[in-house]
């Protein structure tokens, strides 16, 4: 298949349609194609549908898968942080599976526009072949298993509990900001009652002494 993908999005969507093409057309087209070759139906039948089921597959290579590997898969394959797992390992294999499945549809292609024509010398005389049967069948032998491997693709990168419902976002670094502690609540201050302050006689005043009985 950046967060680490900054367009996780798309790269889904593209996975999403990429997925659906081969399961619901190029896959089917595959068997009619194998069809046609064996009620040999070679012309015009086999031919054009090899062709644009070659043709597709390389549409998609180009402009999206090669893309996606690029991107997501090729630098973990190198040392990066999401290195190894079924998450890289598995588009690897796909890539080599679908790169000799396409090699082996393009001969075939080129061989079947060219043969008994002028562009005959197109493909060279060692690899003209009266008998190209075996090479269609390893041919759409390679291109089942890539798709199955796609599929195993998809349910890895994208199924809930697989190994990344969007390839794996980089982990936040714990802040080393430590928040303030609040303030604490002072002690109650105790409040003391002062003395009654006691009343001193006037200096100036004199104190008169208690009236006595005198005695009769």
């Amino acid at each position: 298949m950046d967060s680490i993908l900054s367009n996780a999005p798309d790269a889904r969507l593209a996975s999403d349609v990429t997925l659906l093409l081969f399961i619901f057309v190029l896959v089917p087209a595959m068997l009619l194609g194998f069809s046609f070759a064996r009620g040999k139906k070679f012309r015009p039948h086999h031919k054009y549908t090899m062709t644009l089921v070659t043709i597709s597959i390389w549409a998609l290579v180009l402009f999206v898968m090669v893309a996606s590997y690029g991107r997501w898969v090729a630098p973990a394959e190198l040392g990066g942080p999401f290195s190894g797992g079924a998450a890289h390992i598995l588009p690897t294999m796909h890539l080599i599976t679908g790169g000799v499945a396409q090699i082996l549809a393009t001969y075939l292609v080129i061989y079947m526009w060219t043969e008994r024509t002028r562009f005959q010398w197109v493909v060279p005389k060692f690899l003209q072949t009266q008998n190209i049967k075996p090479i269609m069948r390893t041919t759409l032998a390679l291109w089942l298993v890539t798709v199955a491997l796609g599929v195993g693709i998809f349910l890895t990168w994208y199924a809930p509990g697989g190994a990344t419902t969007a390839p794996p976002a980089a982990t936040e670094e714990p802040s080393a900001t430590v928040t303030a502690p609040s303030a604490t609540e002072e002690a109650p201050v105790i409040e003391t009652q002062e003395p009654v302050e006691t009343e001193e006689p006037d200096e100036g005043e004199d104190v008169e002494p208690a009236e006595t009985e005198e005695a009769d």
